[in-house]
């Protein structure tokens, strides 16, 4: 229960599957980071300014269609919300598919949804405050 009242589906999802998606990511891109496809700054790089592609469009397109068509101020807090599920759902289809998808994109797509993942947490951060 949460603070004494039953959890629905969708807060079960969210508060204990998601951590443990995010906790297997984590150990899984930390692994390739110490000593494998990620080990130098120089391969990292590429799925980091991808993230940051992959956030930045989510971001303009969301904020052209509706925080400039709306006159409601609280339209911009929801700028977040396209930038996580892009990768996630490559993720979800490249698990259909395990034995046949190489490791290195896997791991590419990981590490892509993790620093996107990332940029969308800093953002929903920035938005709170506001």
């Amino acid at each position: 229960s949460n603070n004494g009242h039953a959890m629905s589906l969708g807060e079960v999802i969210n508060d204990f599957l998601m951590a443990i998606f995010f906790l297997s990511v984590g150990l899984e891109i930390k692994r390739e980071i110490l000593c494998g496809e990620l080990s130098t700054v120089r391969k990292a790089m590429l799925p980091v300014i991808g993230a940051c592609g992959g956030m930045l469009v989510p971001v303009i397109v969301f904020f052209i269609t509706n925080a400039l068509s709306s006159s409601n101020p609280l339209a911009a807090r929801g700028m977040a919300i396209p930038m996580a599920t892009d990768i996630a759902f490559s993720l979800g289809i490249l698990s259909v598919f395990k034995s046949r998808v190489p490791v290195g994109l896997k791991m590419f797509l990981a590490a892509l949804a993790v620093a996107d993942d990332l940029g969308g947490i800093i953002v929903i951060a920035i938005n709170i405050n506001k």
